[in-house]
């Protein structure tokens, strides 16, 4: 009889335990995970660092460009971006003013402008006669015309013989300009431009060739001018955003040994996750999975997103919001709990990912005027019902997710006007990132656009700069290009991209799916030093990077390395043509590309003084 009550109560218990673990699946408790986990980025707030070099041994760069000229004022905008990030001091002259200025007064000269002929007052050749004497020039674009300038210097630009403009739309990379750039070819409408067809000196070291159909012309070439050097872009499309990482590549060819420092992270952003979009209805998956949308995301979706992360130890910071009305009125702000937001927020902290704040609801924080009529989004009356309403979206999260502390939050449609970003640092008192996007493509209103930087709040603006499950030609050249330049794979995507026309294209989910594991594979086999991160751990790896100021003394064949405001480990890309090794533990240094690597290195920097020697390959 003890046999059986024993039985009894084991039965009992084991139901309990059951329906408890039912309980948490369907959402309708709190699963009280920490949200805290030990970061994989090393910050000391209180390093007291003694350096072995001070010296002031920044460069100096000049831009030449046309103000006149709306391509050539967004060029030199980015080419300033660039240098910031390369640790070059820059200085922008109008072309017109040639004529007053001392180009020995410049490490280096940039030309971000195609008006030689028209636009200069003094002769292209005083430019290059700066060069023969060691100066290092970059002519970032090419000339409107081949005229009288263009001829007076082409052969001191390796140039043998040239003919006509000739249009092309594909860029093949033969070596390595920027990291993992080596041995790829893109191609389509969107690489469409024209260069001039030149063929080049054995001297000349081309980077990358620009063709269409059985023709070929190159396209980014570098020649060493007597005592100085020149690199050429033989076309037009690098005035553009996401082409700042060929920009700095072409630049760091001027010199044989170039460090600068890198954020180091891959953050993947998941929008609109968790949100209320699981009650809906759909077609798409019923005829293909028998499912409904909500079977679908629980069933596949889901469970195939972790299984991708969990293959390459990726990070995901899910964007939580509450609701989809359109209410902007703090009176009237309501919440009903879908039965599956919760489910999916307690599955993000069981993996140890991040919730991070998307909003209450997705009515974009703008005052009238500040999104496009067509959007149909209501303006928010002013900066107190803004915070209001992510005070709301806080209380929420308070009683779903009670150890949730908001540290990152994402702009709704990547709107953000300066009240509701005042409004949103009112609200959040323990925000340390903001995400917005790398460009705009025309879109109007306060489209949240940004750079990786750190701003002097204190907030850390982190862009994303690539989107969804169906990458082209174009967004792995918008990936490498930001890794390129701040060492950074920063993705989002969204739970629906299947029932999105646009972003999924009427592709299945197995067709998605595999799309974005091959691009994922890419990233992880091209940049295996990439760590992934949370938003807010990028945050202060983005700190540690924007902090630290590299001083160097190269001499034959050493390195000797001193960083100023040194927080923890650091990160460095080195270029040198030789091959760098380690003298000490004070760093760690290793080939990028380790397939088809050429020229870049990956650095740690442990210490504040660190020693390289550079052996010849």
């Amino acid at each position: 009889m003890k046999k059986y009550y024993r039985k009894i109560i084991w039965l009992l218990i084991i139901c309990v335990m059951c329906a408890w673990l039912i309980l948490i699946t369907n959402g309708e408790w709190s699963l009280q995970v920490s949200a805290y986990k030990h970061s994989k980025v090393t910050m000391t707030d209180d390093y007291r660092e003694t350096l072995n070099i001070t010296c002031d041994d920044e460069q100096d760069a000049l831009i030449l460009y046309s103000p006149d000229e709306e391509y050539s004022v967004k060029y030199k905008g980015n080419l300033e971006i660039v240098l910031k990030h390369l640790r070059v001091e820059g200085t922008s002259l109008e072309i017109s003013r040639t004529d007053s200025v001392s180009y020995q007064d410049y490490d280096m000269v940039i030309l971000a402008s195609d008006l030689w002929e028209n636009g200069m007052q003094d002769s292209m050749v005083r430019l290059l006669d700066y060069v023969e004497e060691g100066g290092k020039l970059f002519l970032g674009i090419v000339p409107e015309e081949a005229g009288t300038q263009f001829k007076s210097i082409y052969r001191k630009l390796g140039i043998i013989d040239y003919g006509d403009f000739m249009e092309y739309d594909k860029l093949t990379f033969e070596k390595e300009l920027i990291p993992g750039m080596k041995d790829r070819t893109f191609e389509g409408k969107a690489f469409t431009d024209v260069g001039i067809e030149v063929t080049l000196e054995e001297r000349a070291v081309v980077y990358a060739s620009a063709g269409k159909g059985d023709k070929s012309i190159p396209l980014i070439w570098n020649y060493p001018c007597d005592e100085g050097s020149v690199t050429v872009f033989n076309g037009t499309g690098i005035t553009g955003d996401f082409w700042r990482g060929i920009a700095a590549g072409c630049i760091n060819t001027l010199s044989d040994t170039v460090m600068y420092p890198v954020i180091n992270a891959i953050c993947l952003f998941i929008d609109d996750f968790p949100s209320p979009q699981y009650e809906s209805t759909s077609d798409v998956v019923r005829n293909e999975y028998n499912r409904s949308v909500k079977e679908f995301y629980r069933d596949i979706w889901w469970p195939d997103m972790q299984m991708i992360a969990k293959k390459y130890g990726d990070i995901y910071t899910g964007l939580f919001i509450a609701t989809y009305n359109d209410i902007v009125d703090p009176e009237e702000f309501t919440y009903e709990k879908p039965s599956m937001e919760q489910y999916y927020g307690n599955s993000l902290l069981k993996n140890r990912y991040e919730i991070g704040a998307h909003g209450y609801n997705h009515q974009s924080l703008t005052l009238a005027g500040g999104t496009p009529a067509s959007m149909d989004y209501n303006p928010w009356k002013n900066t107190d019902d803004m915070s209001a309403a992510i005070s709301e979206l806080v209380d929420i999260t308070e009683k779903l997710f009670p150890s949730v502390t908001f540290r990152t939050y994402v702009p709704p449609s990547n709107y953000l006007s300066p009240e509701g970003r005042e409004a949103v640092k009112r609200a959040l008192p323990e925000l340390k990132v903001i995400s917005g996007i790398y460009t705009n493509e025309g879109e109007e209103g306060n489209v949240y656009v940004q750079d990786f930087s750190m701003p002097e709040d204190g907030i850390a603006e982190f862009p994303r700069v690539t989107a969804g499950m169906l990458p082209e030609d174009f967004d792995y050249f918008s990936a490498f290009n930001a890794v390129g330049l701040y060492g950074v794979f920063s993705h989002f995507i969204h739970p629906d991209d299947i029932f999105d026309e646009e972003r999924g294209k009427r592709q299945d989910w197995d067709t998605l799916y595999e799309s974005y594991s091959d691009m994922m594979e890419e990233i992880h086999e091209t940049y295996p030093f990439l760590r992934s991160l949370t938003a807010s751990d990028a945050a202060d790896a983005l700190k540690v990077c924007e902090e630290a100021i590299l001083h160097l003394e190269i001499s034959g064949d050493r390195i000797e390395g001193s960083v100023k405001n040194f927080y923890g480990e650091a990160f460095f890309y080195l270029k040198t043509e030789k091959k760098p090794k380690t003298m000490d533990e004070s760093c760690t240094v290793e080939l990028i590309d380790r397939e088809n690597g050429e020229f870049y290195y990956i650095v740690t920097v442990k210490q504040p003084n660190f020693s390289l020697e550079l052996v010849n390959s």
